[in-house]
């Protein structure tokens, strides 16, 4: 593999990474903010 390809595999795996990370911590934060809407409400 050259270096390129390397770079887009790396790319490619940490934006993976960060999109799974992204769902989960917006799934966490909408309950969070639905559970805080209603104890407010």
């Amino acid at each position: 593999m050259t270096e390129v390809e390397q770079g887009l595999v790396y790319a490619l795996a940490i934006v993976s990474l960060l999109g799974s990370l992204t769902v989960v911590i917006w799934q966490l934060w909408r309950q969070r903010g639905r559970r805080g809407d209603r104890d407010d409400r």
